[in-house]
């Protein structure tokens, strides 16, 4: 079984790609668990309700223009919903490296963190905002 390691990691952010900035990223598919259990039932029975996905990650800031902060600032002081894409290497996207796509808010910023002598870095939170979720395509 072939495993995989973590070193090329594709991240763009409203269209902006920001790979080289990424030190950590996640995604994350859930659904909400309902209880659907009637009466005369000798066990619980739970149904998968509404679905909803998060992409976190961890970025090096950079002030630049066309960068992470000139990036995302604007992002996190308006109301628009903007594409985040993952994809697991710099390769076509294919059946063996699918790209994951998700319209999103983000609904926090720290454009700087971290104490003297530390690499500048943000932690970010990106929320589904459209009913497609999260996607996943081949080609």
């Amino acid at each position: 079984m072939p495993h995989f390691v973590n070193k090329d990691i594709v991240v763009t952010i409203d269209g902006v790609n920001l790979s080289d900035h990424v030190s950590e990223v996640s995604i994350e598919s859930e659904r909400d668990e309902v209880d659907v259990t009637a009466m005369g039932a000798t066990n619980k029975v739970n149904v998968a309700g509404l679905g909803d996905a998060t992409i976190t990650m961890t970025m090096f800031q950079d002030f630049a223009p066309s960068e992470v902060d000139s990036t995302l600032w604007p992002l996190s002081t308006t109301n628009t919903a903007f594409v985040v894409t993952v994809k697991a290497t710099s390769a076509a996207t294919s059946t063996t490296n699918p790209l994951y796509s998700m319209t999103s808010l983000m609904y926090g910023y720290s454009p700087i963190s971290g104490g003297i002598g530390d690499a500048s870095s943000t932690e970010l939170t990106f929320r589904n905002a459209a009913q497609a979720g999260l996607t996943r395509a081949f080609a």
